[in-house]
C-alpha cells in the first residue's frame, strides 16, 4: 500500500511554526516541502533500504505518494530530517553573517546576535536528533533482517 505525501508534509507542519510557510499558495509550499522530503529521503535511503527493504526513491511524484507502506517511525524520522533541512539556510546565514561583519560589528548586535546563536543551537540539535533516530533504527532494527 502506498503512502501519501500528505503523511509526511501534515506531521512535519505540526512540528513547525512557519507563518511565511503556511502564507504560501498551496503549490508552493507543496512544492518547498517536496524539495525538503526529497533531500531527507536522501539521507536516510540506505539506511531505510538496507534495515527495512523499503525504498525511499521509489516515489510516484504525479500521484504524490510514496509507492511503499512507511512506518509511523519512518515518518518522524523523515519528517525531524526536514526540520534540519527547514533550519539549514537559516543556519547558513548566520554564518555567512558572521564572516560578513567582524566580532565587533556582530557583538554590538546583542538581539540578532543572541538571535542568530538560537538558531545555531536549534540547527545543531534537530541534526543531532535526526542522526541519532537514523542511527537507532538502524541498530534496533537491523537484527530484523
Amino acid at each position: 500500500m502506498a503512502t501519501p505525501y500528505s503523511d509526511i508534509y501534515n506531521p512535519f507542519l505540526e512540528k513547525i511554526t512557519d507563518s511565511d510557510l503556511l502564507a504560501l499558495t498551496v503549490d508552493n509550499r507543496e512544492a518547498i516541502l517536496h524539495g525538503l522530503m526529497v533531500r531527507t529521503c536522501s539521507k536516510f535511503r540506505r539506511i531505510c533500504k538496507y534495515v527495512k527493504e523499503i525504498n525511499l526513491s521509489n516515489r510516484d511524484d504525479t500521484n504524490k505518494t510514496f509507492n511503499d507502506t512507511l512506518s509511523e517511525e519512518i515518518i518522524d524520522i523523515i519528517t525531524t530530517g526536514m526540520i534540519v533541512e527547514w533550519l539549514k539556510p537559516k543556519y547558513l546565514f548566520d554564518q555567512n553573517m558572521r564572516n560578513i561583519l567582524n566580532t565587533k560589528d556582530y557583538s554590538m548586535a546583542a538581539s540578532p546576535a543572541n538571535m542568530a546563536n538560537s538558531i545555531r543551537a536549534t540547527y545543531l540539535e534537530a541534526k543531532n536528533e535526526f542522526e541519532s533516530m537514523m542511527n537507532k533504527f538502524s541498530f534496533v532494527n537491523s537484527s530484523d533482517n
